[in-house]
């Protein structure tokens, strides 16, 4: 089986900066996208009951 080296990795063990940048945006998408369905959901449940 071929060896198969992660560029990915590689880009990120160049600058150790890069994993805490990369860390700070995945938690915000995770922290936005919560709050986005957690909306969705009350929207629905809303327009569902014909409050809204």
């Amino acid at each position: 089986m071929p060896n198969y080296e992660d560029p990915f990795k590689e880009w990120l063990d160049e600058d150790p900066d890069r994993k805490v940048k990369l860390f700070y945006i995945y938690t915000r998408i995770m922290i936005i996208s919560t709050f986005l369905i957690a909306l969705g959901v009350i929207m629905f449940i809303l327009i569902q009951f014909h409050i809204i």
